[in-house]
This record gives C-alpha cells, structure tokens and sequence, in this order.
C-alpha cells in the first residue's frame, strides 16, 4: 500500500504529499537532468509538466484561522456521529466501525470525553502547523515584494 497521495503526475513526472507528512510536497521527475552537490539538489522542471503541476492547489490551510470554540463544536459532532454510527452498527460490524477515525479521535467505543480530548487535540496541531505553513508563505511573499 502506498501512502503517497498524488496531487499531479504523468509520464516522466509525479508531484505528491506523503499521506501523514504535510510539511513537504515532493516531485519525482525522470530523464531529465540535475545537478547535487552537499546540501543542494537542482531539477530543472520542463515547462509542460509545471504548467501541470501549477494548476492545482496546495496545502489545505482550512483550520489555520479556526477558534478553539469552532474546533471543538467540530469535534463534537464528529465524535457524536461516530458513536451513533458504532451503536447503529451490526454487532459483527462494530470493531470495524470503531476504527474509522481512530488515527484522529481513538475507539468510537471509548468514553466521549476522551474522544473529543483526543479529537481537539489533533485539530490543535494541525492548526498550529497550518499557520506555521501560512506564516512562512507570507514571509516569502514579503520576500519577493521587497527583495534586499
């Protein structure tokens, strides 16, 4: 199973994010040429496949501007519609059930309080890395407005 998810590719090209890793995007390219030297790596990207690769969007920044209080309303529901969906469920089905949206809020059978803990948890981390992400756009945008 492979955890990469492609965001463009083709032939000689293959841009994707590993699936837990949204700090980098990575580009496969092959028969072209580069240079590598200690600590730098130069890929001349062809024109045609950046013009594939510019077209789509990149990270998702939705939760960088998300309160605590939309973030755990979030979490709530989530973690309501997740214990219905386990009490719902066959009984041959809820282990299975259980484990959808483990990584993020745990077992639907856990309390909920532990659920939603778990869940605003993980929101809060990803926001944080977020307006990380976002921060350091707007500082290379500075950059390229008012070079030195």
């Amino acid at each position: 199973m492979s955890t990469k998810a492609t965001i463009a590719y083709g032939d000689t090209f293959h841009c994707y994010h590993e699936v837990l890793d949204d700090s980098y995007v990575y580009l496969e390219l092959e028969q072209v040429q580069f240079e590598a030297s200690y600590n730098r790596v130069m890929v001349p990207i062809p024109v045609h496949i950046w013009e594939v690769i510019r077209q789509y969007p990149g990270i998702d920044l939705a939760w960088a501007d998300k309160s605590d209080a939309e973030i755990l309303d979030h979490v709530s529901q989530r973690v309501d519609d997740r214990i219905h969906n386990y009490e719902a469920a066959e009984p041959d089905r809820k282990g299975l059930v259980s484990l959808f949206g483990g990584l993020v809020f745990g077992k639907a059978d856990n309390p909920r309080d532990d659920q939603i803990e778990q869940g605003v948890a993980h929101y809060q981390r990803l926001r944080q890395q977020q307006q990380q992400v976002k921060a350091a756009i707007a500082d290379l945008q500075q950059a390229q407005r008012n070079p030195a």
